[in-house]
């Protein structure tokens, strides 16, 4: 299919009447594109709602702070192979990292003066706003054959975006990637990427015959059971209510201001939404997202969002108040509620997202690793640092996990250790997405 991976084997050429890009010695062509309303109409294939052009749209028309869409459709013999989709995204490293409080000495000082002088451009291939890869989506290929048609590709695109925008671009991420996927990623490391395994998603399997919330406490050992009902006994003053669209846009202020508690204390976040996020969020989606609101007396100190995708509960974003979790166990409550929006809803599966990860494999969630693959567009620094910078920010966890379930085979966790349940249970989250 390709002559060779090393650019100097290949040349671009534009084609005046398609605005396509040929690339020589191969049978491929591009375009590039800021909005998915300049796509072709039939690009859009069905399958997941995060990659259609309704999620896409409200992402660019209320995006987070310093992010920016790039839309590179790819033809292969003249047929739409199928469209990558990315982010351009300025992260700067005092904005984007927080350094763990129990770290000190030389490695905190250290770390601090990397993170000020930390100020780069990405191109991100997939959605900072979401866990899984939502960047390639190409038809009939395998994981490897994508693989090397975005590396030919994206090395060629990359100097027009950065003619066209008026800025270079100082690193390159591809976003989330199965175990899979990295097995077959061999083009990627050969092309000088670095492999790097991220924090894992957290899902729990729902079973065919959890009809109801019940049947998923009657699961449980008798242990984990009476820690949940416990739990429902401390959270039993707040007020749950799903709010509608006109609801969420009236609270949207509050439904901000603890979007930003949990965000705000985040080790990592390159994401920054605005207060119109989730009101156009419900708007646009309808039934599919879900935000549920935790009230006492009369004010807002919690809330969660899911978003249904192709019979899988997603938990989202969600805000909370810190000084209510410990009395009301409000992080806990909040998980077990998500579990219950996934069983009412008919879901196969809830997928909690990333962080957290030990109390939610407490209410029987099992880590699901992803890998981003990291190349610095400077070769020196690439091979002299990157991997290096990578590791040295990186937080370094023991996590345990946990399996609540009395049958094992029941989205059963890696290892059970019985300890430190209820500390866990108190834990502050720290924000699901990317």
């Amino acid at each position: 299919m390709f002559s060779s991976l090393c650019p100097c084997s290949h040349t671009i050429n534009e084609e005046k009447e398609t605005g396509r890009y040929s690339i020589d010695n191969t049978n491929l062509e591009f375009t590039v594109h800021y909005s998915q309303k300049d796509l072709p109409s039939d690009i859009y294939k069905p399958g997941s709602l995060f990659m259609d052009n309704v999620y896409q749209s409200l992402l660019e028309e209320h995006p987070s702070r310093g992010m920016e869409f790039i839309y590179i459709p790819i033809y292969e013999n003249g047929m739409c192979l199928g469209v990558l989709t990315a982010q351009s995204v300025l992260i700067k490293g005092n904005e984007a990292f927080r350094l763990d409080p129990k770290t000190s000495g030389m490695k905190n000082q250290g770390q601090k003066w990397l993170l000020n002088q930390l100020k780069i451009r990405g191109f991100v291939v997939g959605n900072l706003l979401l866990t899984g890869n939502y960047g390639i989506r190409f038809n009939g290929k395998s994981a490897r054959e994508s693989f090397v048609i975005v590396d030919i590709v994206t090395r060629f695109a990359l100097p027009i975006i950065e003619k066209e925008k008026g800025y270079k671009f100082t690193l390159q991420f591809y976003k989330d990637f199965n175990e899979e996927d990295s097995a077959q990623s061999s083009a990627l490391i050969q092309s000088g990427f670095h492999c790097f395994k991220g924090e894992p998603s957290m899902v729990m399997e729902i079973l065919p015959h959890w009809n109801t919330f019940e049947d998923y406490l009657g699961a449980m050992s008798s242990k984990y059971r009476v820690r949940a009902k416990r739990a429902f006994k401390k959270g039993k003053a707040l007020e749950r209510v799903e709010l509608n669209h006109e609801q969420i846009h009236f609270y949207r202020k509050r439904i901000h201001e603890l979007y930003k508690k949990v965000s705000d204390a985040a080790d990592f976040n390159m994401v920054a939404l605005g207060e119109d996020y989730f009101p156009e969020l419900k708007k646009r989606l309808g039934d599919p997202f879900k935000l549920v609101a935790y009230f006492l007396e009369g004010e807002m100190v919690a809330y969660f969002t899911t978003i249904k995708d192709r019979g899988e509960t997603h938990a989202h974003f969600l805000g909370m108040d810190n000084a209510y979790n410990n009395k009301y166990q409000l992080y806990l409550n909040i998980l077990y509620d998500i579990i219950k929006v996934g069983i009412d809803e008919g879901s196969h599966a809830v997928d909690f997202a990333r962080t957290a990860t030990e109390i939610k494999s407490s209410v029987g969630a099992e880590p699901h690793e992803y890998y981003v693959f990291v190349k610095h567009r400077n070769a020196v620094l690439n091979r002299l640092a990157v991997e290096k910078v990578f590791k040295y920010l990186e937080p370094q966890r023991d996590v345990v996990y946990r399996n609540p379930f009395k049958t094992k085979g029941q989205s059963t966790p890696k290892k059970d250790v019985d300890a430190k349940a209820i500390k866990a249970a108190t834990e502050a989250p720290r924000q699901n997405a990317g």
